[in-house]
Parts: structure tokens; sequence; C-alpha cells
């Protein structure tokens, strides 16, 4: 006789939802290996990192779309993703990072599909089209076929149809892709509505690290492994009085392989016109001295992009050591 799965702990005040060493295997590959981080109730929380990292399999496990190979994930007041998966399912909204409407209805008959799928009565229903419409901007297109639209305006549309039934979980797959700039801010002032004025709690993967600025809290994942997680802030202090920065007036790539492999040094590399470098902990006076044959060094404040390269060189030094410890 099969023993009934315990139930699910309940969650810590402030935590909305939580991934505890989820994992997803198919066949002997392992595209998210044993990855746990909490998402705070009503804030925004950024998903970052490289196509094939296992960004959109963890989120297709958080949405129900695929059973975890291990590991669990609770939200809801303590439902479990994989024992309560249509439950769970009711209460999400989920925007893929395809366009996943009908392009051969129109940009109304799809929303109204979308709504008698979630059960909304059909005064609801018209309520939340007008209002959605609205605030994304698209009143004037919904009898358009959607196949005639671009793709921002089409992913405007896909956002209204996650957002038809006032989900409290939302999940966002790359929502900006292909959106122009003013479409991207329009999704954002959205976002940060719903999370603030209606407590929406709202998870979002996406490339662009200006995006990822703006999320509450971050976790950057890299080849199915989660290797950092925090406040944007956050995790710019690990690099804080270790990235310096020369501007260098000619033959910038003399001066780049001049420095490159110092011994004080973690990397350097050019951006744009300046000479950056990143001391390891402790080197920073050294860094600063083999520097200052270009010209008077300074402190640069960290970008999210500096952050996710130097995790990512750490990332591969480990399991470089790694491996060379299981051969000998």
């Amino acid at each position: 006789m099969t023993r009934a799965a315990p139930p699910a702990a309940p969650l810590p005040d402030g935590v909305f939802l939580r991934a505890d060493r989820l994992t997803k295997k198919f066949g002997d590959f392992v595209a998210v290996n044993r990855v746990s981080f909490d998402v705070p109730r009503g804030k925004v929380f950024g998903f970052l990192g490289p196509n094939g990292s296992g960004k959109s399999t963890a989120i297709r496990m958080l949405t129900g779309l695929l059973t975890p190979s291990e590991g669990t994930a609770t939200a809801f007041g303590g439902l479990d993703v994989g024992r309560d998966a249509e439950r769970w399912k009711s209460r999400l909204g989920y925007m893929s990072q395809k366009f996943s409407l009908y392009l051969d209805l129109t940009v109304e008959e799809n929303l109204r599909f979308f709504g008698t799928v979630y059960g909304l009565s059909e005064a609801r229903l018209a309520e939340r089209i007008a209002l959605l419409s609205a605030r994304l901007r698209f009143q004037g297109l919904l009898g358009t076929l959607t196949e005639s639209l671009s793709t921002g305006w089409r992913q405007r549309v896909a956002l209204a149809g996650a957002l038809l039934h006032q989900p409290e979980l939302l999940f966002l797959d790359e929502p900006t892709g292909g959106v122009d700039p003013r479409g991207r801010r329009l999704f954002w002032d959205l976002i940060y509505d719903l999370a603030a004025d209606e407590g929406m709690t709202v998870l979002v993967t996406t490339h662009y690290m200006d995006e990822a600025e703006q999320c509450d809290t971050l976790a950057f994942i890299l080849n199915g492994d989660l290797i950092a997680q925090g406040t944007p802030h956050g995790l710019k202090d690990g690099l804080r009085g270790r990235l310096l920065e020369v501007p260098l007036a000619a033959e910038p790539f003399t001066a780049l392989a001049a420095v490159k492999g110092s011994p004080a040094l973690e990397d350097a590399y050019l951006f744009g016109l300046r000479l950056r470098a990143v001391a390891h902990a402790g080197r920073t006076p050294e860094a600063a001295e083999l520097l200052s044959k270009f010209g008077p060094p300074a402190e640069a404040e960290p970008t999210l992009e500096d952050v996710f390269v130097d995790l990512a060189r750490d990332y591969a030094a480990k399991k470089v050591a790694k491996k060379e410890t299981v051969a000998r």
C-alpha cells in the first residue's frame, strides 16, 4: 500500500514561494540541480542566466508544467506543486517565453477564450478586458487579428491574458523579448503596480541587466546550478573595493595584454575606452599599482553584468578544481 506524502510545511512569514532542492533530470542530463530559494510575498524576484542555463526548465516546474525529478516547491499557504498541481495552476498566471495565443483569433477573442478557461463570468471578463487593454494601451486593437500585430503588441496581449483572473503569483518568462524600449518601460511599470499596489508576487526571467536592477531580489543560475542570490545592491558588494578602472588614451589592447594574467588580478577586461581589473581579495593596492602605469586608477561601481561575469568565473574555477580533485 502506497503511503500518502506528508503535507507541505507552512512557509515562514513573508515567504510566498519556496523552492527546496528542486531538480529536473532528462535521462543522465541534469537540467536543474538542487536549486533552493525563497520568493518574498508581494515582491519582484528576478531569475537570471544565459540561454540553456535552466531558467525556463525551473519555471516550468514551478508552474506545474513539468514534474520535478527531486525536491519540492511550496506556495499558496502550503500547496505543493507536485502533489497539488491542479489547484496550484489555478492560482497563478504564466506568460511564456514564446507567444502563446492564437494568431487566427482577434485580440478580444483570445482574451475571451482564456477568460472562459479561467472560469470568469461574462461580466467579470468584460471588466478585466477593459481594464487590462487600457493599462497596456491596446484598446484600439481588440478587434484586430493577433497575427497582424508586431511582437511587442503580441507580448502586451499575452501579459493581459496571464492577468485576467488576477493571479496571486505571476510567472513571466522573458516577457520583454522583442519589445521596444518604450514597451519594456510600460511592462515594468505595470509589474511594479501589481507587486506594490495589489500585493501580487512576481517571478521574472530576463536577459536585460537594466531590468534585473529593478527586481527586489535576484538569483543567478548557470548550467543548472544556482550560483548566487540576493538583492542587486547586496550582490554588487562582493566586487566593491576590488573593481578598479583607468581611462586609456590609446592602444587599449596593448594595455590589457600588459596586465592580463597578473597574480594580483582575478580578471582584466576593456570597458569602452577604460581598462577594468578585478583584484583578488586583499590585493587591491597591488592591482592599483599595476594599473597606475596607464593613469590614475579609481574604484568603479560594479554593474550586474560585472557581478555575473565574476560569479561565472568563480563557478568555472571551482568546477575545474573539483574535476582535478576527483582525477587524483
